[in-house]
C-alpha cells in the first residue's frame, strides 16, 4: 500500500481513503479527492468518510472494538486516532509470546510501527473497514507531473544550455586526451629515453592544462549565472501564482508547511540545473571511455562493468527506505517549522499562561523526530558513499592484478595498462554519478508533488475583459445565498436575500457563530457562495472579476495585521507613489492623527512586528486609515472598533457617517449599531430581522 501524506491540516480522512483505494487498485490523486469532496477546516467526521467511501464504490463498516481485537479487522482499515485524526492500520504483527505490534500509516508523518501499549494511548476504539463493492473498478487516475509544468517557460534556457554544453564538451576532450599522454610518455619517452620529446610533451600539455583551467572557469561562471537566473524566474513565477490563490488555500494549511513546499524549488533546481548538463556529459563520456576500454581489453572491461552493476543493485535495494525516510523528514521538518513559527507568534500568551516548558518540550519532540529521520537518511548516504569507495578500490586492485598478468603475457604494455586504468576510473566515476543522479531525480518526485500543491492549485478566476467598476453604483444585492464549508455540514448561511442601497450603512448583528463574518467575506469576494450570487451595481461579482471588484472595497477585518514598516507605509499600504497629505487626512478621519503626531518619529514611527509597538486601539485606527486611503466606495468593518474607548468610537462613527460610502459593519457594541441606518440580524444562518433603526434588543 502506497503511503499518501496529507497536504491540508484537516484532510487526514481523505488521505486514508486514498491509500485504501490505492490498495484495492484505484489510484487517484489526493488533490482530485479534495476537489471532489469538500472538507472544511474542522476536518471530516466518520459519517462523512462513509459517504465519501460510497462515492468511491467502497463499502464501509464502522466498528467499535477493544484494543485486543485489532487483529480481527479486515486490513487495511481506518482507525480513529487521538479523537481528531485518522490513520490506516496496515498490518498486525504477532511476535513470540504475547508481544503484538502494529504497522500504521499516519497521513501526517508516514509509516510507523508501534506496540499495543503505544497504540492504546491514541486509539479511540472506533474503526472503519472498507471493501470494494460490486461496482468498484480498478483505475489509475494519477497524473504525471513534469518539471516543465512546474517551471513554466524559462527565458534564455536554450542559449545557456548550448553555451555550457559546448564548454563542457571541450573539457571532456581534454579528459580523453590525458590518459593517452600518460601512455605515450611511459611507452615512448621513458622506454626510449627521449628527454627532448619529454620536454616538448610536458610544455604542450602544460599549455593545454592552462587552457582547460580557463575553460572550466568559464563553464562554472556560465553555470552559476544560469542557475541564479532560472532560480529567480521560477521563484517569481511560483510566488506570483501563490499570491493569486484564494484565501481558503492558506486557511487550510499550516504556515510552516507552505514555506516547506515553496522551499522545494531550491531542492529541484539544485538537482536539475547542474546535474542535467553534467549527467548528459557523463553519459557521453562514459560511452566514449567504454569504447576505448573495449578496444584495449574486453576482459578488463567486463571487470569494470561488474563493479558498476554491483553499485546499481545496491542503490536499487535501498531506494525505497531512503525515499520513505526522506519524505518523512520533509513532513516532520514542516511540522517542526510550523510549531516554531506558531510559538514565536504566540509568545506573549505562552508566557502569560506559563506554557513555555510545554511548548519547548513539544518542539524538542518534533525536532527529535526530524533528527531521527535525518540520521536514517544520512546512514544510508554513508552506506552509498562507502560502497562507492570500496567498489572503486576493489576495481582498482582487480585491474592491477589482472592487468599485470596481461602485461607479463605481452597482451598489453605498461602504458596501455595505465591508460586503461585511467579510462576505467573515468567510466566508473561517471556511471556512479549517473546512477546517483537517476535515483536523485526519482526522489524529486516527492518535491515536485509538494510544489505542485502550490503550482497546480487553481487561482482565483479572473475575467479577461476589463470592466470599469468606477461607473457602477455601490449597491449590493444578495440572491438566495447559501454557504457551507463542506458537503454534509450544516449550512452556515441558508437562503440569504438582502439588498443594500448605495450609501447606506448596515449593522450585521446576532449571536456568535450565526454567520455574520462569513456573510461579510462573501460580500467581499473572499468566499464563494455554495448557492446563489452577489451583485454589485446589478452585475454579478463573478462577471466583474474579484480583483476589479476589490478595488472598490476598503476593509478592516478581525484578523487584519500591520506589516513591518512605518505607520505611513501601513496607511498607504506601501504605495510607491504615496500621498502623504491624503494619508494624514485618512488618519484624522480614523481619529489617530493626534496620537501619531505625538510619537517621536511621527508618521515614520515603526509599527514593529505585526503592529506590536502600537496599542490595540491604535492598531485598529491605523487599519481604518489604511482602508480609507484606498478611496473605497464600499467599506466593510468586522468588529473594527472593538478595541476603542467609547469617545474615540463615537468620533470614528461620526466621521464615517459623513462619508458617501456603503458600509457593512459586523458589530456587537451598541455605539456601532446605533451609528448604522439599518440593522440586519442573523440567527442560525438566516435573516431573523431587518429593521430600519437600531434596536437594543438585537444586540447579542
Amino acid at each position: 500500500m502506497k503511503a499518501i501524506l496529507q497536504t491540508e491540516a484537516s484532510e487526514c480522512g481523505l488521505a486514508c481513503l486514498a491509500m485504501i483505494a490505492d490498495h484495492f487498485g484505484h489510484r487517484t490523486e489526493l488533490s482530485e479527492l479534495r476537489r471532489r469532496f469538500a472538507i472544511s477546516l474542522k476536518g471530516v467526521t466518520l459519517t462523512q468518510l462513509v459517504r465519501h467511501a460510497a462515492a468511491l464504490e467502497l463499502a464501509a463498516r464502522p466498528l467499535r472494538l477493544d484494543l485486543e481485537e485489532l487483529g480481527e479487522l479486515q486490513l487495511p482499515c481506518i482507525l480513529h486516532w487521538d479523537l481528531n485524526h485518522f490513520v490506516v492500520l496496515k498490518k498486525v504483527h504477532r511476535g513470540l509470546g504475547s508481544a503484538v505490534t502494529v504497522t500504521l500509516v499516519d497521513p501526517a508523518v508516514g509509516e510507523r510501527r508501534l506496540s499495543l501499549e503505544a497504540v492504546s494511548q491514541h486509539f479511540t476504539g472506533v474503526a472503519l473497514e472498507l471493501t470494494p463493492s460490486a461496482a468498484f473498478a480498478q483505475a489509475d487516475e494519477t497524473r504525471r507531473m513534469s518539471v516543465r509544468q512546474l517551471t513554466g517557460r524559462i527565458f534564455g534556457l536554450r542559449t545557456a544550455l548550448v553555451q555550457i554544453f559546448c564548454l563542457a564538451i571541450v573539457l571532456e576532450l581534454f579528459a580523453v586526451a590525458a590518459p593517452l599522454f600518460n601512455q605515450y610518455v611511459i611507452d615512448e619517452v621513458i622506454v626510449g629515453g627521449d628527454h627532448e620529446l619529454l620536454v616538448v610533451l610536458v610544455a604542450g600539455f602544460a599549455l593545454l592544462t592552462i587552457t582547460q583551467t580557463a575553460i572550466g572557469l568559464a563553464r562554472s561562471w556560465f553555470l552559476m549565472r544560469w542557475s541564479i537566473d532560472i532560480g529567480f524566474q521560477w521563484a517569481n513565477r511560483v510566488f506570483t501564482h501563490m499570491t493569486r490563490l484564494p484565501v481558503t488555500y492558506f486557511e487550510k494549511r499550516h504556515l510552516g508547511d507552505i514555506v516547506s513546499r515553496f522551499g522545494s524549488i531550491g531542492a529541484i533546481q539544485s538537482t536539475l540545473t547542474g546535474l542535467l548538463v553534467e549527467s548528459a556529459l557523463d553519459g557521453i563520456m562514459a560511452l566514449l571511455a567504454l569504447g576505448i576500454m573495449l578496444a584495449y581489453s574486453p576482459y578488463l572491461s567486463a571487470v569494470v562493468m561488474a563493479g558498476v552493476l554491483a553499485y546499481a543493485l545496491l542503490r536499487w535495494a535501498f531506494y525505497q527506505p531512503f525515499q520513505e525516510a526522506s519524505q518523512e523528514q520533509l513532513i516532520l521538518s514542516a511540522k517542526e517549522n510550523s510549531h516554531f513559527l506558531e510559538t514565536i507568534r504566540a509568545m506573549p500568551a505562552i508566557k502569560l499562561f506559563g506554557r513555555d516548558a510545554e511548548r519547548r518540550a513539544r518542539w524538542l519532540n518534533l525536532k527529535q523526530d526530524v533528527v531521527n529521520r535525518s540520521v536514517k537518511t544520512q546512514k544510508l548516504s554513508i552506506v552509498f558513499k562507502v560502497a562507492n569507495t570500496s567498489l572503486f578500490a576493489a576495481q582498482g586492485l582487480a585491474l592491477f592484478y589482472i592487468g599485470a598478468g596481461l602485461v607479463m603475457s605481452n597482451a598489453l604494455s605498461v602504458g596501455m595498462l595505465m591508460a586503461f586504468t585511467s579510462y576505467a576510473g573515468t567510466f566508473s566515476g561517471r556511471i556512479f554519478n549517473l546512477i546517483d543522479v537517476f535515483f536523485n531525480v526519482r526522489l524529486l518526485g516527492m518535491h515536485t508533488a509538494r510544489l505542485a500543491d502550490i503550482v497546480m492549485e487553481p487561482a482565483e478566476p479572473e475575467v479577461e475583459t476589463d470592466v470599469d467598476c468606477s461607473r457602477l453604483d455601490a449597491d449590493i444585492v444578495l440572491r438566495g445565498v447559501r454557504f457551507r464549508y463542506a458537503e454534509g455540514e450544516p449550512w452556515v448561511l441558508d437562503g440569504i436575500d438582502l439588498a443594500i442601497p448605495a450609501g447606506q450603512s448596515i449593522a450585521l448583528v446576532g449571536p456568535s457563530g450565526c454567520g455574520k463574518t462569513t456573510l461579510c467575506k462573501i460580500i467581499l469576494g473572499l468566499l464563494t457562495p455554495s448557492e446563489g450570487e452577489v451583485l454589485i451595481g446589478g452585475v454579478p461579482i463573478t462577471r466583474l472579476g474579484y480583483r476589479a471588484y476589490r478595488g472598490l472595497v476598503g476593509t478592516v477585518m478581525q484578523d487584519d495585521t500591520l506589516l513591518a514598516g512605518s505607520i505611513l507605509d501601513n496607511i498607504t499600504f506601501f504605495d510607491t507613489h504615496a500621498d502623504s497629505a491624503f494619508a494624514e487626512q485618512c488618519a484624522r478621519q480614523a481619529a489617530v492623527h493626534d496620537e501619531i503626531r505625538t510619537m517621536p518619529m511621527g508618521y515614520q514611527t515603526l509599527v514593529g512586528d505585526m503592529g506590536s509597538s502600537l496599542s490595540g486601539g491604535q492598531k485598529q485606527r491605523v487599519l481604518l486609515a489604511r482602508a480609507l486611503y484606498k478611496r473605497p466606495r464600499i467599506l466593510a468593518l468586522d468588529e473594527a472598533t472593538s478595541h476603542l474607548d467609547v469617545h474615540n468610537e463615537r468620533r470614528v462613527n461620526a466621521t464615517l457617517a459623513a462619508l458617501p460610502l456603503t458600509r457593512i459593519m459586523v458589530a456587537h457594541r451598541p455605539e456601532t449599531i446605533q451609528a448604522a441606518q439599518r440593522v440586519v440580524a442573523l440567527d442560525q444562518g438566516r435573516l431573523a430581522e431587518d429593521s430600519a433603526a437600531p434596536a437594543s434588543q438585537l444586540v447579542a
